[in-house]
């Protein structure tokens, strides 16, 4: 199977088009390039969201990010701040971020099926950018934070919840059965050997791929 990213001999997305015909207008028309009413409540009632960047390579990350319901900012319609706890130190969204400024976001809110997706350009900054004492934040954050991401909103919309009803995310028969007997450990006994994998083509000169 041809997974390196070499293109297809024939478009999926030009046969699935074909083969299904375009979206329903009440499906295209749900994409907003502004945060509406329903789209700033769910953010501030979310405590989770994922962030999708990419490195200038095209290397792609998935992080989780968490907090009180609302950590994440809602600064205008078209602007949101995250705030940046200290983590792993890896700092791979920031590393992709100083490369490529694009950024996904999905935002949870535990129980609710539906879900909260938006896409635009972060600018990271600390707190010793002049805009720091402007942002929305209490002192304990002011004073703890060391930096965060301004994102502006280019396209953010609604997400049915049927995926989440497919895979049974919030079945909570389910949540206590894995809360009394987790199907796995906690986290490996051991890190496997990392081995960096390189597309077709790419040379040793080029380095290693982001982790």
């Amino acid at each position: 199977m041809n997974v390196t990213g070499a293109p297809a001999p024939v478009s999926v997305r030009a046969e699935l088009t074909e083969r299904w015909g375009d979206p329903l207008q009440r499906v295209s028309g749900k994409l907003s390039p502004v945060l509406h009413d329903w789209l700033r409540r769910f953010i501030e009632l979310s405590p989770f969201v994922v962030l999708a960047s990419t490195d200038g390579r095209g290397c792609c990350d998935a992080s989780p990010r968490g907090g009180a319901p609302g950590f994440v900012r809602v600064l205008d319609e078209q602007t949101l701040f995250v705030p940046e706890e200290s983590g792993n130190r890896l700092l791979q969204t920031l590393r992709n971020l100083e490369e490529n400024p694009g950024i996904g976001m999905l935002f949870l809110i535990p129980g609710m099926p539906e879900s909260a997706r938006v896409n635009g350009w972060a600018e990271p900054l600390t707190r010793s950018d002049p805009r720091w004492g402007e942002l929305p934040l209490d002192e304990g954050e002011r004073e703890r934070l060391l930096w965060g991401s301004l994102v502006r909103v280019t396209e953010a919309y609604y997400h049915c919840g049927r995926s989440s009803r497919f895979g049974g995310l919030w079945d909570t028969g389910e949540i206590e059965r894995h809360r009394a007997n987790p199907p796995l450990a906690k986290r490996p006994a051991a890190a496997p050997a990392r081995t960096h994998r390189r597309p077709s083509g790419a040379t040793a000169a080029e380095g290693p791929l982001s982790s």
